[in-house]
C-alpha cells in the first residue's frame, strides 16, 4: 500500500492514494490553513470507522442478516498535552434490523474491533477503543 503526500500551500496537502483517489488535507485558520480539506487525524479516525463498518456490512452480508440501513458515529477524545493525542475512541453503531440479530451483530462488531479490522487492532495498541450498539428495528 502506498500514497504520495503534496505540499499545496501553507499547511494544505493531497494525499494521492494507490488505489487512484486524491484526499485533500488542510487546517485551521489559527494554524496558518484555509480549512480546504480534513485534518489528519480526522482521516485516521475517519479511515478506522470505515474500516470496521466495511466489516459489519460484510460479515453481516455473510450471515444472511439483513441490515436495512447503518450508520457509525465515531468519538474521540484527545488529550490537552502537546502535542494532543487521540486516547479514547468511542464507536456508536446504529443499525436498523431485525430484533432477533441483536446478539449476532454484537459478536461481528466485537469481532471486527477486536480481529479483523486492521486500523481497530492497530490504534488499539495505544488508544482505548469502546462500542455501544443502538438497534433500530422496524
Amino acid at each position: 500500500m502506498e500514497a504520495n503526500i503534496k505540499w499545496i500551500d501553507g499547511v494544505n496537502f493531497s494525499a494521492s492514494t494507490e488505489s487512484g483517489n486524491t484526499i485533500l488535507m488542510d487546517g485551521p485558520v489559527e494554524n496558518g490553513g484555509n480549512n480546504n480539506g480534513s485534518r489528519p487525524t480526522e482521516l485516521l479516525i475517519s479511515g478506522m470507522g470505515g474500516c470496521t463498518a466495511f466489516d459489519i456490512v460484510c460479515m453481516a452480508k455473510t450471515k444472511k442478516i439483513k441490515i436495512k440501513n447503518f450508520n457509525l458515529k465515531i468519538n474521540a477524545q484527545r488529550t490537552n498535552s502537546k502535542p494532543s493525542l487521540i486516547n479514547k475512541i468511542h464507536c456508536t453503531y446504529i443499525i436498523n434490523s431485525d430484533e432477533k440479530n441483536k446478539d449476532d451483530l454484537e459478536k461481528i462488531i466485537k469481532s471486527s474491533l477486536n480481529k479483523h479490522c486492521s486500523c481497530c487492532i492497530v490504534l488499539g495498541k495505544a488508544i482505548d477503543i469502546s462500542y455501544s450498539l443502538e438497534l433500530i428495528s422496524s
